[in-house]
């Protein structure tokens, strides 16, 4: 075997030199700067995409905010109507009750006038009855004839007495 044997060491070592160097050269020539730019590139769009992400975090974070700004005012806004709404309500609520009370007042009111009514027809009808047993009752009694109009007098009298 050639590569063992001490005589061609020396121009062994020379050959790996030489290769070595032109490997070094060619390396740092070629492929190197070939590396570098791809390396360059990927860090450049690395950092792009990061300040990419950044810009959007925060475009994302100042549109929460404004949704949340939005959300607050309708609900604010949806509060406002609600109670609009309510006191509106409310209102209705008072006035028709007002008119119920009113009505129901003048209901009362006239059922009262028509109970008077039949109450003071009720006791005229009373006394025409009273009037008329009495001058029966006296007719009867002492076998003369009394008018109605002398009964009468007796029961106001009788009635006035009493009162």
């Amino acid at each position: 075997m050639p590569q063992l044997n001490p005589a061609f060491f020396s121009m062994q070592i020379f050959w790996v030199a030489v290769s070595f160097i032109l490997l070094l050269v060619l390396m740092s020539k070629v492929a190197l700067p070939k590396i570098a730019s791809i390396l360059d590139e990927r860090s450049a769009r690395i950092d792009g995409d990061i300040a990419a992400a950044k810009a959007a975090r925060d475009a994302a974070e100042a549109l929460f905010a404004e949704t949340e700004k939005s959300l607050l005012a309708a609900r604010a806004s949806a509060q406002e109507v609600m109670k609009a709404a309510q006191d509106s309500a409310d209102a209705e609520a008072k006035r028709r009750e007002l008119e119920l009370a009113q009505r129901l007042s003048a209901e009362a009111s006239a059922a009262e006038a028509r109970i008077a009514a039949a109450k003071q027809s009720a006791l005229d009808n009373v006394r025409q009855i009273a009037t008329e047993v009495a001058a029966a009752a006296a007719s009867k009694l002492t076998g003369t004839t009394v008018s109605e109009a002398d009964a009468a007098g007796a029961i106001d009298q009788t009635l006035r007495e009493r009162a």
